[in-house]
């Protein structure tokens, strides 16, 4: 009952009522999505990971799965089917649950700063994560500005992936979340 009452709240929440809503301190200054896209092979779980491109200024080369920013007047749940559907060509067809999110802080660049330049501008972004599931996990076609290349990772396998320990506890605790479905 509880997940289907928050699920219906995404489903027209933006991020700024979100943001709204939290009493704890920090509040967010944005708020991204991350989709834990579903897939079951001879009854494991497996989720989908996107690995960054070398040329990225954070995290080259890393492991995660889709997401990003939720846009000025979108839905929570817009944002998460368009950022799998930018990121993955895939398209959500079911929401399956929200599982735990995390902060982080992070500098703000201006368009065509570089690390070099002094920033004292952090900000605070909270990323909501959920399980999801696509329409045919066949038609993956990767931004090459954004991933390079795409994995299915399952309980087993996911040591082998280079990731940040917080993406790492993320996709595990989808894979923990998917197991309630399978």
């Amino acid at each position: 009952m509880y997940t289907s009452v928050i699920l219906a709240l995404r489903t027209t929440q933006t991020a700024a009522e979100y943001i709204l809503s939290l009493t704890d301190e920090p509040k967010p200054h944005h708020i991204v999505t991350g989709g834990a896209i579903s897939h079951t092979n001879h009854g494991i779980p497996s989720v989908l990971l996107v690995q960054r491109a070398a040329h990225e200024r954070s995290y080259p080369n890393e492991w995660e799965i889709p997401g990003g920013h939720v846009d000025p007047g979108e839905s929570i749940l817009e944002s998460l089917s368009r950022e799998i559907y930018e990121e993955t060509n895939l398209v959500v067809t079911k929401v399956l649950c929200e599982f735990e999110g995390f902060q982080y802080w992070s500098t703000k660049y201006e368009e065509g700063e570089s690390d070099l330049v002094d920033s004292t501008l952090s900000v605070c972004t909270q990323q909501l994560n959920f399980c999801v599931l696509v329409s045919d996990t066949s038609a993956i076609q990767l931004d090459p500005n954004e991933h390079q290349q795409y994995a299915w990772c399952t309980s087993e396998t996911l040591e082998q992936f280079k990731m940040t320990p917080t993406m790492r506890q993320v996709v595990s605790n989808a894979l923990d979340s998917l197991t309630l479905f399978t």
